[in-house]
């Protein structure tokens, strides 16, 4: 535990300087950049109001009225025409194979070059959806990729193929290669987001880690804001895709004067890389690092602790397709082998989960409030701008698990109340709708540097993976509460959404808070981190000493046990 207090202190003395502000703006940059992709079905594959177009067949009779020149005239779906050209006279429903759009708003959409309405209007909703199905997937392959090549590796091969294969979606003329591209930058969706926040959390020193973790969310909302702008100006959705992913192609080349994670490093026995990096960085903020000798041993001390290396000696062995597939499944339920590690990944995939369920259904309800959805987009943005900036000032000083506890109690109480505002009160119960979706962004962003803080560093990104996963399907599952029981029971997503907000709160209270703690490298450093901190919570800080001296050999036995246990 020792080991991890000096690495945090080492980074103390690194200080903040050049060498973590490229890797803060770097990260910052690509993602608001991704803002454009996750939310292009907004303006790409957009509603678009049609017109049915029937054939000309000379005399053809509709459900209204004969056009002068005796073309028929769409029902009132927009999505058939009646005829008669049957021998005994009577009327036929056929569906309609092409129409007229309105192209005062969009001059071109996937909608309107695809016909992607009436019986194909579900691949609207596709288009969006394959991009949250690629992350379902690419989330946990991106944690062990990156836990086990590196932060670095994994974020300079997602933002290259990432961007160049979103910028070539502009020139393909099928919408089944669309929609697999979509799929496709959906997958290497969470390389560039948890990889790149990940590095930059794990390159800062402790007393700005929370407004960092934070504030990278910003970019998350100067982007919203720049896609409705950007959108409002660009109405042909190919130029627009090609406008709004270009300009990461300015900063490729940050790429190359990235360093890796010096904490993965370390852990995976690179002392050689770490060394160099730490020296890099202690160059450029023109400061002392401690001597080499003393920075050796720490670094070794961290890699014995390791329950990866343990894993390798034991691994080194292996050669059968069984024990091989065996190994690969140990590796996946990591985050279940020891019972604190099991609480916490319990807990932190829960709350994901109900999170994004709620954050992703109110945002489908909210886009109901505004018939521009330009403006709705930028101010969208915009409000979240301060909301960020409020939570990570109080996360800096209150720490992690209150200010979600209250967060997300407050979203749940005031989620609830406006199912029971009367009819007709409508700006109260978008006002209470607001809040509440106000609340539960802000609790978005304390849970996911709370699960950062909590996880250790040889299996973070796999941990975060798994919580991803869960948001996933939280946002997968939202829809369903909105669209089918919404319109049959008006208060029920107001009542399902605020429910699962309280619950969120209650059990956030089973996690330990993180403010002040030094981030966790491995299980074993974990384990005895949780225990440290559990003693000292039931004690004061005067008879600490003393206390722990006058402890049972009970407790000593059952943690030697645990520990014995995660070793073997």
């Amino acid at each position: 535990m020792g080991n991890t207090n000096k690495f945090d202190d080492l980074l103390t003395t690194l200080g903040t300087g050049r060498w973590n502000i490229l890797v803060f703006m770097s990260v910052g940059y690509w993602q608001m950049h991704l803002v454009s992709n996750v939310l292009s079905g907004v303006f790409v594959a957009p509603a678009v109001n049609h017109t049915c177009l029937p054939p000309d067949h000379g005399y053809t009779l509709t459900s209204y009225t004969f056009t002068p020149s005796g073309k028929n005239i769409t029902t009132a779906n927009h999505c058939s025409y009646y005829t008669n050209e049957t021998k005994d006279g009577t009327f036929q429903d056929k569906e309609c194979t092409d129409w007229e759009y309105d192209n005062s708003t969009y001059s071109l959409t996937l909608t309107s070059q695809f016909d992607l309405v009436c019986s194909s209007e579900y691949l609207r909703a596709t288009y969006q959806s394959l991009y949250m199905f690629g992350t379902l997937f690419g989330a946990p392959i991106n944690g062990l990729v990156s836990d086990r090549y590196g932060r670095k590796l994994t974020l300079t091969l997602a933002v290259l193929t990432y961007f160049s294969l979103a910028m070539a979606t502009s020139w393909l003329t099928t919408l089944a290669s669309i929609l697999a591209f979509r799929f496709i930058l959906g997958f290497l969706h969470p390389a560039i987001l948890q990889s790149g926040y990940i590095l930059a959390l794990e390159v800062t020193e402790p007393r700005y880690r929370a407004a960092v973790g934070i504030l990278l969310s910003l970019t998350w909302a100067m982007g919203t804001m720049a896609w409705g702008g950007v959108a409002y100006l660009i109405r042909d959705w190919r130029w627009l895709q090609l406008a709004v992913n270009l300009p990461s192609l300015f900063i490729f080349p940050v790429l190359w004067f990235l360093d890796e994670s010096p904490r993965w490093l370390i852990v995976h026995g690179k002392f050689e890389r770490a060394s160099k990096t730490l020296v890099k960085a202690a160059r450029w903020h023109k400061v002392t690092l401690p001597p080499s000798e003393d920075l050796q041993t720490l670094m070794h001390s961290i890699r014995e602790e390791s329950t990866t290396t343990k894993k390798v000696v034991r691994e080194e062995g292996v050669r059968t397709y069984k024990q091989k597939a065996w190994r690969y499944l140990l590796r996946l339920l990591i985050l279940f082998r020891t019972p604190k590690l099991r609480l916490f990944t319990f807990i932190l995939c829960l709350n994901f989960l109900l999170v994004a369920f709620i954050f992703y259904g109110m945002s489908l309800n909210a886009v109901n409030y505004s018939a521009d959805p330009f403006l709705y987009t930028v101010l969208s943005g915009v409000v979240e701008m301060p909301a960020y900036i409020v939570t990570a000032v109080i996360v800096s000083y209150l720490g992690r698990k209150w200010p979600s506890i209250v967060l997300f109690f407050i979203s749940g109480i005031v989620i609830v109340a406006a199912a029971f505002i009367p009819t007709g009160m409508n700006t109260v119960v978008i006002v209470l709708a607001l809040m509440g979706r106000m609340c539960i962004c802000c609790g978005y962003q304390v849970i996911y540097l709370y699960c950062v803080e909590l996880f250790p560093t040889e299996v973070r990104l796999q941990g975060i993976g798994y919580c991803t996963i869960m948001s996933r399907i939280g946002s997968i599952l939202s829809p369903f509460i909105t669209d089918l029981l919404g319109p049959l029971y008006p208060s029920a997503p107001s009542l399902v959404f605020g429910l699962c907000a309280i619950v969120a709160s209650l059990t956030t209270l089973l996690l330990p808070e993180t403010l002040g703690r030094k981030l966790p490298d491995t299980i074993t450093d974990l384990e005895d981190k949780l225990t440290d901190t559990i003693r000292m919570e039931k004690r004061g800080d005067d008879d600490e000493e003393c206390q722990t001296e006058g402890e049972g050999d009970g407790a000593a036995e059952m943690e030697e046990e645990e520990l014995a246990k995660l070793r073997a």
